[in-house]
């Protein structure tokens, strides 16, 4: 059987062993994987272990469950596969894939550096979720270090990363993007957890 690598911004916070049968992870203190998150469902998604495989299943969450750039419903875990749920990455390794063993330790500096050698590392980043308009549940990224959300025949908008956060740019004009709901200012304004973006007619939220 596999187990969860569980990294927040970028650190090892957990790792858990996945047993058979079923592991639920959400927000609640009843789940057995509790990620403290708001955008995080009480009961976002389940692992389901068979033999030597682990199926993982959304449960109807509002913020979705993702891996990669795609908003899973069902899907069968692979090594090296990245969840996404809310601000938490949780990699499944795969224990007949290890490249080395590894003790599960306590949570000390140490034991994070050891585990990272044989866990892939993760950057935390932003990304953007579509909450309405035809693209609805579109998730987007924010790896790259400048993002270009189009806005066909109008101004686009322009997300830099900065070492401040995530600078959001737009050129004033007739249908350009707006920001909570109102122009977005010269020099551009960096984005806070929660802000509305509309563009061409859908609005994303940032996480």
């Amino acid at each position: 059987m596999g187990k969860l690598v569980i990294k927040f911004k970028g650190r090892v916070v957990n790792e858990i062993n996945l047993r058979l049968g079923e592991t639920k992870i959400g927000r609640k203190p009843g789940s057995d994987i509790v990620l403290d998150d708001p955008i995080v469902s009480g009961e976002h998604a389940i692992v389901k272990t068979v033999g030597l495989k682990s199926t993982i299943e959304d449960l109807g969450s509002k913020n979705g469950t993702f891996i990669g750039n795609d908003r899973v419903k069902q899907r069968e875990l692979k090594h090296g596969d990245t969840l996404i749920i809310g601000g938490y990455a949780l990699t499944y390794r795969d224990e007949a894939n290890f490249d080395a063993p590894v003790a599960a330790k306590p949570a000390t500096s140490a034991g994070r550096a050891s585990l990272q050698n044989v866990t892939t590392e993760l950057v935390s980043f932003g990304h953007l979720v579509a909450i309405e308009g035809k693209d609805k549940d579109k998730r987007v990224p924010l790896i790259q270090d400048v993002v270009t959300i189009d806005n066909p025949g109008k101004n686009p908008a322009k997300i830099t990363r900065t070492p401040d956060g995530y600078l959001l740019e737009a050129e004033v004009g007739p249908g350009q993007p707006r920001l909570n709901d109102k122009p977005i200012p010269p020099g551009g304004e960096l984005l806070n957890r929660g802000d509305i973006l509309d563009v061409a007619g859908t609005k994303y939220r940032f996480f």
